[in-house]
């Protein structure tokens, strides 16, 4: 009787694993990101005129210019860093989760300030992602009692 027991125990050993709630949530999360940082690759790739002194209002200066290449790289790095954490947390690290929550909250500010005007339906989904994500367990634990 005790035998049986214990197999049965052996079946429910904690074991590290991503949860469901956790899985659909970085599912669309790493599916919205990898096509957010996709298209400001394309952007970068394609349109680098967009960011010459010579397309932009004549009277701005030099440093503004310079300054708005500059967000935008911070912003494509910034994108690239939530797509790895989001990646991480998949491969069960649970220091994925909270690289992710600094790293979207440093986006969300970014491009707060950079951006006009507000795109108010982009800083409420991010932010709704993070809400989202910030509870969920990384790793479930199960007991290994087994209660009769």
């Amino acid at each position: 009787m005790e035998q049986e027991v214990k197999e049965r125990q052996s079946i429910f050993k904690e074991r590290k694993h991503v949860t469901l709630g956790m899985k659909l949530v970085c599912t669309f999360a790493i599916t919205y990101y990898i096509l957010f940082f996709s298209f400001m690759t394309y952007i970068l790739l394609k349109y680098s005129t967009v960011f010459d002194e010579d397309y932009l209002d004549p009277n701005l200066h030099e440093l503004v210019a310079s300054n708005h290449y500059t967000l935008f790289i911070i912003q494509w790095v910034l994108l690239a860093a939530i797509v790895t954490s989001l990646f991480l947390v998949f491969f069960k690290k649970r220091f994925g989760k909270f690289l992710f929550m600094i790293f979207t909250i440093l986006l969300v500010v970014c491009q707060f300030f950079t951006t006009y005007p507000p795109a108010w339906d982009v800083y409420v989904l991010e932010l709704l992602i993070l809400l989202i994500i910030a509870p969920l367990r990384v790793i479930s634990k199960f007991t290994e009692k087994i209660t009769n």
